[in-house]
């Protein structure tokens, strides 16, 4: 006979440590995949008119993996600055060599309801990062979002499966014998 790695024998009853268990890992898996809900981009659809507003850099480059880095930017002026990541090319942004409290310029909505960052130039207003570069690093940024969410939700109803049909139902029919077994 074959060996399953997600094999359970018919019939097989947890232990609450098994049960407890499960339940842990459940919320684990169900967290994780909220919480890359998060991490997905909103990209509004292209304006018809961009306005330039000042920007710099408040925070050193982060390196989130070997291939992607944060570049964190600082959008308007005084009061209305608000805070925006872009999670670019590692190389690309090595490449341009952004440092710490440097001015920029950001293209954005001249209503600044959307907070999404369409080009960075420099302060001769030269083009660093194009609208498409942006627009290509949020949509892998978002398919890869979207892969763990898909992933870790499947995990979640697997283990959910599991729980229900061994944890509840197993133990359910295990204490119906057990009665009948008695009553004989």
């Amino acid at each position: 006979m074959r060996y399953k790695i997600f094999d359970i024998p018919k019939g097989y009853v947890p232990s609450v440590f098994e049960i407890i268990f499960l339940i842990i890992i459940l919320m684990y898996f169900s967290v994780v995949s909220l919480c890359h809900f998060e991490e997905v981009v909103e990209i509004p659809s292209v304006p018809k008119k961009l306005v330039l507003e000042s920007a710099f850099i408040y925070r050193d480059i982060s390196r989130v993996s070997k291939t992607t880095s944060n570049l964190y930017l600082r959008v308007g002026p005084g009061d209305e600055a608000y805070d925006h990541v872009i999670e670019a090319s590692t190389r690309e942004v090595q490449h341009l060599g952004f440092s710490k409290s440097r001015k920029l310029w950001v293209a954005v909505e001249p209503d600044r309801s959307k907070r999404f960052v369409w080009g960075v130039y420099d302060n001769d207003l030269r083009l660093l990062i194009s609208r498409q570069d942006i627009l290509q690093w949020a949509q892998y940024s978002n398919s890869a979002n979207y892969f763990v969410i898909v992933t870790w939700g499947f995990l979640s109803l697997y283990l959910l499966f599991v729980l229900l049909k061994h944890g509840v139902w197993n133990g359910f029919l295990a204490k119906r014998i057990a009665r009948e077994d008695r009553a004989d």
